[in-house]
């Protein structure tokens, strides 16, 4: 059986951070308070202030953002369609959401950005969530979707597939 080869043009993306230091007071006892006031002080700031972080290629990789075929960018070419502007226009339906980890203590948290809107029904997080988890598996990292409904429903049982509330 033959398999009919094809050609693509993929764009690819690769994550960068740009960091900046804010000044802010507030009480020691409040850290979300803290985190609270800092963001919206850096929401502020003009864009001279920020920095640009190297990539660190030992820490990450780049990704395929869009991708289309020779095939479908003929279509698009009889249309007055370029491949810059096709492949813009896929890549405008990606966003990015932060997963935060800190390595040496083992904590993490989900950066929210304003892009996910959690409102009813709640599907497109939930399919997001869902292939987040499915990828995560995917690493070897299993029964992440058992544990979370055990969180869900209230068990504080150890990260084991058997655990049960």
């Amino acid at each position: 059986m033959d398999t009919k080869r094809v050609s693509h043009l993929v764009r690819v993306a690769r994550i960068r951070v740009e960091t900046a230091v804010v000044a802010i007071e507030g009480d020691d006892k409040d850290d979300e308070e803290a985190e609270r006031q800092a963001i919206e002080k850096a929401e502020l700031l003009p864009d001279d202030v920020w920095v640009m972080q190297p990539f660190d290629e030992s820490a990450y990789r780049p990704h395929v953002q869009s991708m289309i075929s020779r095939e479908e960018l003929a279509e698009l070419t009889k249309e007055g369609r370029s491949a810059d502007a096709a492949l813009a226009d896929l890549g405008e339906a990606v966003h990015y959401q932060i997963l935060k980890a800190n390595c040496d203590t083992g904590e993490g948290e989900l950066a929210l950005q304003p892009w996910l809107q959690v409102d009813e029904p709640d599907l497109l997080a939930s399919d997001l969530c869902g292939g987040w988890i499915d990828a995560l598996e995917d690493l070897g990292l299993t029964h992440l979707s058992e544990r979370l409904d055990d969180l869900t429903a209230g068990s504080r049982c150890l990260p084991i597939s058997s655990c049960s509330t």
